[in-house]
């Protein structure tokens, strides 16, 4: 700094590493430390007029300095919105490579930036997490999370984002403590929580007349607010209507093909063409406990790689839905579907020959669920695939057969679904043998 004029009353400490000076234009004092590994100059106001305080206060950051130097730990960090740019274009990398499934690269990306990084602050500096810090985020984590299982999965998420890049690349030393929690087995995802059979059969009977075009009004009631804060209803043009009748359509067959296969609702759905669909028909004996054979449409589907947990070959008594959507573009709307169009095609408005909207779905499935009075809880189509796997444990299919259909394991079938497993052993639990018989047969062995 030599003589410049702008530095005053300045102190040079640990032979000159460290300088705390003031300003000529203020009256607090600051501190400059040069970190030669960085080659920078490193300055801080110690926001103080006191050279007795500003002198205690850099001795005490020289030494954090000097500690995270010692540990190959960069002084000159960055912030986390900085980071999240770096780590997102490194995890694209390895999923281009095969080493991630894109739903999962979306899972990681939408968690950070939208929980982790929000708490935080996209300017907040990446070594600026302390202890204290990590714990007061995860108990808010807690509090918010219905299945605790779901933040051992985001603590996966944050070691991976510390280990593969802030502490590789020198961000930070070691990655802040996480406190310690216990997933009780009342907090672990119980898949209770979907439809009876009532309530399933309430559904799908309320959608053969909410299909209809004569039941679809000019006015639609949203389940929220459209636009303006107390605007509730829509009054649809011709077109508009005429979209709206068309995804009614749509959403029919697709809730019937989940709830009949199992298959994720909606990222799965949404992804099947025509050409990854296949209906035979098999011939099955004792349907529904009827002691008589029957005709029925299978549906083989091929789910695509890109899905959440890979390819794989579903099987599913749903052909005749499918049969019934083609066939519903053929003669409604006049169109042969390609093997490469969307199974959920849009047909009206600016996104024709697009797959379905998945805004639009869960808009029409809140008011359909609100239309057919299910509030026992807040069904989500996800509901649907839980209605499958809970109903197939009751018809006895094996675990094995069920959990490939669905892309799980079987540990986790059988872990979110054991109390159903429990009450279709009932009969099992309480038998009991003859032990009279028994006696019986032992006197005889006897003599």
């Amino acid at each position: 700094m030599g003589g410049s004029t702008w530095v005053q009353n300045k102190t040079e400490l640990f032979e000159g590493e460290l300088v705390v000076f003031q300003r000529a234009n203020s009256p607090n004092y600051y501190m400059r430390v040069y970190v030669a590994k960085e080659s920078k100059h490193y300055q801080k106001s110690l926001r103080t007029k006191s050279q007795y305080e500003a002198i205690e206060r850099a001795k005490v950051e020289y030494k954090i300095i000097q500690s995270k130097v010692s540990k190959e730990e960069k002084v000159f960090t960055i912030t986390f919105g900085e980071a999240l740019e770096q780590y997102a274009e490194l995890e694209k990398a390895r999923e281009r490579r095969g080493l991630i499934g894109k739903d999962w690269l979306d899972k990681k990306n939408s968690y950070l930036t939208n929980s982790f990084v929000h708490y935080f602050g996209n300017t907040t500096l990446v070594n600026n997490v302390s202890d204290k810090g990590m714990e007061e985020y995860i108990d808010m984590r807690l509090k918010r999370c219905k299945k605790k299982q779901t933040i051992q999965q985001e603590i996966t998420i944050i070691k991976h984002f510390y280990n593969s890049f802030l502490i590789k690349k020198g961000f930070v030393f070691k990655i802040p403590e996480f406190p310690a929690f216990k997933v009780r087995k009342q907090d672990k995802a119980r898949r209770e929580d979907t439809f009876t059979i009532e309530e399933y059969t309430k559904l799908f009977t309320f959608m053969r007349e909410w299909v209809k075009e004569k039941n679809v009004s000019n006015t639609r009631v949203a389940v929220k607010d459209y636009g303006k804060k107390n605007s509730k209803e829509k009054l649809m043009n011709d077109w508009e209507r005429k979209m709206e009748i068309h995804r009614r359509t749509l959403i029919r067959e697709m809730i019937l093909i989940a709830a009949n296969t199992g298959i994720r609702c909606p990222k799965e759905m949404l992804s099947l063409k025509w050409e990854d669909i296949s209906v035979r028909k098999e011939t099955i004996s004792g349907l529904y406990g009827a002691d008589k054979d029957s005709e029925e449409l299978i549906a083989v589907i091929q789910i695509n790689e890109e899905q959440k947990t890979g390819s794989r070959v579903v099987v599913g008594k749903a052909g005749e839905y499918f049969v019934r959507l083609k066939n519903y573009f053929r003669e409604e709307l006049d169109y042969e579907p390609e093997p490469t169009d969307y199974v959920y095609m849009e047909f009206f408005g600016r996104r024709k020959f697009e797959c379905l909207d998945r805004f639009a779905l869960y808009r029409m499935w809140g008011e359909l669920m609100r239309d057919c009075k299910l509030k026992r809880i807040k069904f989500t189509p996800y509901h649907l695939r839980h209605f499958y796997i809970t109903q197939s444990i009751l018809n006895g299919i094996d675990l094995m057969l069920i959990a490939k259909n669905c892309g799980n394991s079987i540990n986790t079938i059988a872990s979110h679904y054991e109390h159903i497993q429990m009450e279709t052993q009932t009969e099992n639990l309480v038998k009991r043998r003859n032990v009279r018989k028994e006696m019986e047969n032992e006197k005889e062995l006897m003599f």
